[in-house]
């Protein structure tokens, strides 16, 4: 059957969000299925990134159906009001795509974020008659809340509005959290709607092997620099620990905040902070192999409890003891799982406590790093979770036909 699939991220983007979409994208190829992608030239980070042939590492995606828009400027990924711009021209010449596109397709798989990407979808599903399924990654207005772009409620009525109508638009809705699932069913969408469908490990991504246990500990931090993240708690507690000689710090980042972030580095003189630029995602997850002890962070806001960070996942999956400064659902993930420490309140005194702790009793982050690594064996790994996606596949089906499950 002939699917289109429309993201603003894709391969060879890196991040959460294109990782997700490609593993989609190889499930539904491996069931028979002829995906054709529509997406956005690659932008995040930087649209400079991809010039670096390491990132284009799957011939077989290289040749894959994928249509790429070409916004004007590259470089509105830089301020916020630029990147609303991109969204919205993403949004008209995706729409344009979908418009001259000849082909039928049996059903529509539609992400956001961005919200316009799944709005896209929408439109899809009415100009190609076929039923959507919208994979939710991010709860959009709420995250503009969240990071602080703006509380106007003469702006956010009409956004609260559109997401509304865009989830009842959608024949099934795909969650990759479990924290999304109580906000969209109040948004009157019926629980059978939902399906549950978190990012997960590729089965060759276990073949990657830890380093032995050495005195130097490392402490790691991979991923966005940006608004959702109070990277910034890691600048005062890495000057907390200057003096602990055997505890190193590494940031594998990227983002908006980037620059920032690196010049805060050298003003406070942090040599015990070892900064790396964006990597491919296998590299990345050879870094955190590296690793003793990984930091998580999400701001302090309702609007991020919901949600569960890819990279606390990649972390468990690694075999990292995590020391958390997030709360909500995140927080709860890593405390069933035995992986590591969490500071709700994102307490400075806190982390260092718990860092210094991990660092001093090798015995006990290796138990926390094992118990990681077991919790996701069984709750993310792809080879269990692409059941979900079919069954979510299926009552599209059986939705279009008018059988009840």
């Amino acid at each position: 059957m002939n699917v289109l699939m429309i993201c603003q991220n894709f391969y060879p983007e890196i991040g959460s969000a294109a990782n997700r979409m490609k593993n989609i994208f190889k499930r539904m190829e491996q069931q028979g299925s002829e995906v054709h992608v529509l997406t956005s030239e690659p932008l995040y980070p930087t649209a400079e990134l991809y010039t670096d042939a390491m990132f284009w590492d799957e011939p077989s995606l290289d040749a894959a159906k994928i249509t790429r828009i070409q916004p004007r400027d590259l470089r509105a990924t830089t301020n916020l009001w630029r990147r609303l711009r991109l969204f919205i021209e993403q949004f008209v010449l995706a729409v344009q795509e979908v418009r001259h596109d000849t082909k039928q397709y049996a059903y529509i798989y539609a992400t956001t974020p961005s919200i316009f990407m799944g709005l896209v979808g929408v439109v899809a599903k009415h100009l190609k008659k076929a039923p959507l399924i919208l994979d939710v990654r991010d709860l959009w207005p709420e995250s503009l809340v969240g990071v602080g772009i703006t509380k106007s409620r003469l702006l956010l009525a009409p956004l609260y509005w559109l997401e509304k109508w865009m989830y009842r638009q959608a024949d099934q809705i795909v969650i990759n959290s479990e924290g999304f699932r109580s906000y969209i069913e109040k948004k009157g969408i019926a629980p059978e709607k939902i399906h549950y469908i978190p990012n997960s490990i590729e089965e060759n991504e276990w073949l990657i092997k830890r380093r032995k246990v050495s005195e130097q500990v490392r402490v790691v931090y991979t991923g966005n620099i940006g608004l959702a993240q109070d990277v910034f708690l890691l600048l005062d507690v890495a000057e907390q620990l200057k003096e602990d000689k055997h505890i190193e710090f590494h940031v594998v980042g990227y983002g908006y905040h980037k620059e920032k972030f690196e010049a805060h580095v050298l003003e406070r003189g942090l040599t015990n902070i070892h900064f790396m630029n964006a990597m491919p995602r296998w590299d990345a997850l050879k870094q955190l192999a590296k690793s003793d002890i990984a930091f998580a962070t999400l701001v302090e806001s309702t609007a991020f409890d919901t949600v569960t960070p890819g990279k606390i996942i990649d972390y468990m999956a690694m075999g990292c003891a995590i020391v958390g400064a997030v709360s909500g659902h995140a927080a709860k993930v890593i405390e069933d799982a035995g992986a590591g420490f969490v500071s709700r309140e994102r307490s400075r005194e806190k982390i260092v406590k718990h860092i210094r702790y991990l660092a001093e009793h090798p015995e006990a982050r290796s138990a926390m790093g094992q118990s990681g690594v077991k919790y996701v064996q069984a709750h993310f790994d792809w080879e269990q979770n692409q059941e979900r996606l079919f069954e979510a596949i299926r009552q599209t089906d059986l939705r279009v036909l008018g059988v009840s499950k």
